[in-house]
C-alpha cells in the first residue's frame, strides 16, 4: 500500500483504488456502529429519533428529496412523512434545509457532491439494489447507469461497493435474494384429482 493519501491513488489502477476507498468507508461504518452500541444502553428512543431527524435534515441540505432524506435517516418515506406531520419544528427544519440547498444551488449530484456519493455507496453497502440507488440520490435510472459506464472512477467505486456487499452477505441471504418472489404452487394433488372419486 502506498504512503500517499487515498485520493491520490486515483491515477493508479481504478479498481485497486476503489477497493481501498470502500474498505475505508466500511471501517468508518463499523466504527460508527461500535460507538452507537457503546452508547446504546444509555440512549433513549427519543434521542435516537433526534439523531435520525438530524440525518434527514442534513440530507435535505444536500439537496436530496424525501426518498434520500428517509434513506439517510435509516427510515421509510412513510415514517418520514409521519414525523413531518406530527412535528412542525422538524417539518420546518427539513423545509428550511431544502430551501438552503435550493438557494445555494446545491444539487444531489454524485459527480460533484462527496456527501451524496458517500450516501450512494452506503446504500449499496446496505444492500440497496443499484437500480434503486439512483432514485435515492435524485438521479434518473438511465442517467445513473450512463454515469457508471462513463466515469471509470465512479464505476470502480460502485463495483467495489457491490463486491464488498456480496462478501458480507451470508449464503442464506444470497439464496433468498436470488429468488424473484415467484413460487410454484400445485393446487390439485396428482394422486387425487377432482374428477376421481375419493375412496
Amino acid at each position: 500500500m502506498s504512503d500517499r493519501p487515498v485520493g491520490d491513488m486515483a491515477g493508479e489502477r481504478p479498481d485497486g483504488w476503489a477497493e481501498t476507498v470502500v474498505a475505508g468507508l466500511e471501517a468508518a461504518r463499523a466504527a460508527e456502529r461500535a460507538l452507537g452500541e457503546a452508547l446504546r444502553p444509555g440512549m433513549s428512543l427519543k434521542e435516537e429519533k433526534a439523531q435520525r431527524r438530524a440525518e434527514a435534515v442534513r440530507a435535505a441540505a444536500m439537496g436530496l428529496g424525501a426518498e434520500g432524506c428517509a434513506a439517510a435517516a435509516g427510515i421509510s418515506e412513510r415514517l418520514l412523512a409521519s414525523w413531518r406531520a406530527e412535528d412542525p419544528v422538524f417539518d420546518a427544519a427539513l423545509s428550511a434545509a431544502r430551501s438552503l440547498a435550493h438557494v445555494h444551488d446545491v444539487v444531489p449530484d454524485v459527480t460533484a457532491n462527496p456527501a451524496v456519493l458517500r450516501m450512494a455507496l452506503d446504500a449499496i453497502l446496505d444492500g440497496v439494489p443499484f437500480v434503486a440507488v439512483g432514485a435515492l440520490v435524485g438521479a434518473k435510472r438511465d442517467a445513473f447507469y450512463r454515469l457508471r459506464r462513463g466515469n471509470p472512477r465512479l464505476g470502480a467505486l460502485f463495483g467495489a461497493a457491490q463486491n464488498a456487499r456480496r462478501r458480507t452477505t451470508s449464503p442464506g441471504r444470497k439464496k433468498k435474494a436470488e429468488l424473484k418472489g415467484y413460487r410454484l404452487v400445485r393446487l390439485d394433488s396428482p394422486a387425487v384429482r377432482r374428477s376421481d372419486p375419493v375412496r
